[in-house]
């Protein structure tokens, strides 16, 4: 490759400096408590609680608090207070990248009644909101949060509207706040997909093929919620924005790898469903796959194997993604996060066999899920260092500032 690598500098913003300091460990703390509250949901799967607080959602057995807290509910009830508070630090993060923007952009003077206007308005749907939980009401609770939802929004675009921006020309020039908004955006949809399992009764015991595919979208969304944390994080710290366009071959491997990791996520959920309703059998790993391709299995036992199968095939495919990237966009950064990479899928590889030589006890589960993530954000960051070099005779980014 001929030509010389620099880092591209296209919206490079440091708006942590500006908030005094304390996004970026806002944004590292994030990043590191979600991957915790994802470890919970995986008790709560592996212990089967999913069914604690009963049929009801965002409520708990049709109230606020339950008065009663047995072993299931007070498990399944903890991460529903745990996933609530990642989303109260969403809304934290993104108000500190927010405030960090208004402060840097100047006011044109435009008239304030639209932000007046949409904060009355946000407070109302704030009273409907208490009004459900003092009633018990889920509909109510969840038509107070709808609105207040877009309240919000139409809040802060009247902000950014003082400063004579839209949200497009935001998140270009400081696209921290895109990794904020992101990370928010992903939170909300994680407690939607989690309630529609509980409302669909796809918890507990539930063998139901549409379990399966749930629980795939679950941790499809669980890994781009990581993605738009750990984005915020290299955003916080004034790394360039990334470039998609233009960037041919690299891109291409690179979009090859993110989804690969993508579908081995999902098959890996599949899977440990599949080990937690349908016990590995007695013997050899080969009779289980006899079995779980018995007349009798179901669709869950019948995909089974598949993430076995493609954490082979995909972790190959990321191995030779790392040996290339680091020949086309060669750089001590891209060298080092391939080298990360191969060590976690060799320690990753080697805990799935051991956890299917013990037949997948619940805590080596969470040890695989655990590496899934960390391999999931090793490869992120891989991807991120080389799409973030450009040649250096090559056109400035559009946009620039």
């Amino acid at each position: 490759m001929s030509g010389t690598l620099r880092v591209a500098q296209g919206t490079r913003s440091e708006p942590h400096r500006a908030a005094g300091g304390w996004l970026l460990p806002l944004a590292w703390f994030a990043l590191l408590y979600n991957v915790l509250v994802i470890l919970w949901g995986a008790v709560v799967r592996i212990t089967g609680a999913g069914a604690g607080c009963g049929d009801h959602w965002p409520l708990c057995n049709g109230v606020v608090v339950p008065p009663s807290l047995a072993e299931k509910t007070l498990i399944e009830f903890s991460h529903r207070l745990t996933s609530g508070a990642s989303g109260v630090v969403a809304i934290a993060l993104f108000a500190a990248a927010f405030a960090a923007v208004v402060r840097r952009a100047p006011a044109t003077g435009a008239p304030q009644g639209r932000v007046r206007l949409w904060f009355g308005l946000g407070l109302a749907a704030a009273g409907v909101l208490l009004a459900g939980a003092a009633l018990q009401s889920g509909a109510l609770v969840l038509l107070g949060a709808g609105l207040g939802l877009g309240c919000l929004v139409g809040w802060l675009s009247a902000l950014l509207a003082t400063r004579g921006l839209t949200w497009r020309e935001a998140f270009t020039r400081w696209p921290v706040l895109l990794g904020a908004a992101l990370s928010f955006a992903l939170i909300l949809l994680e407690g939607v997909v989690g309630g529609i399992q509980v409302l669909l009764g796809l918890t507990a015991d539930s063998t139901d093929p549409a379990r399966g595919f749930v629980q795939g979208i679950h941790l499809a969304n669980t890994f781009a919620l990581l993605g738009a944390l750990l984005l915020t994080v290299l955003w916080a710290r004034g790394e360039p924005a990334l470039r998609l366009r233009g960037q041919g071959r690299v891109g291409a491997v690179i979009a090859g790898g993110v989804v690969l990791m993508l579908l081995l996520g999902m098959a890996g959920a599949v899977t440990a469903l599949g080990d937690l309703l349908f016990a590995p059998a007695a013997g050899t790993p080969l009779d289980t796959v006899k079995r779980d391709y018995a007349a009798t299995a179901s669709l869950i036992e019948n995909l089974r194997v598949v993430h076995p199968v493609l954490a082979i095939l995909g972790s190959a495919y990321l191995l030779w993604m790392a040996r290339l990237l680091a020949r086309l966009r060669p750089s001590p950064a891209v060298t080092r996060w391939g080298a990360a990479l191969a060590g976690v899928i060799g320690v990753q590889v080697l805990v799935g066999f051991v956890n299917v030589a013990l037949k997948a006890p619940g805590w080596m589960q969470l040890v695989h899920l655990l590496l899934a993530c960390i391999m999931w954000l090793v490869t992120l960051m891989l991807a991120y260092r080389a799409l973030t070099l450009v040649r250096a005779d090559a056109p400035a980014a559009r946009g620039s500032a």
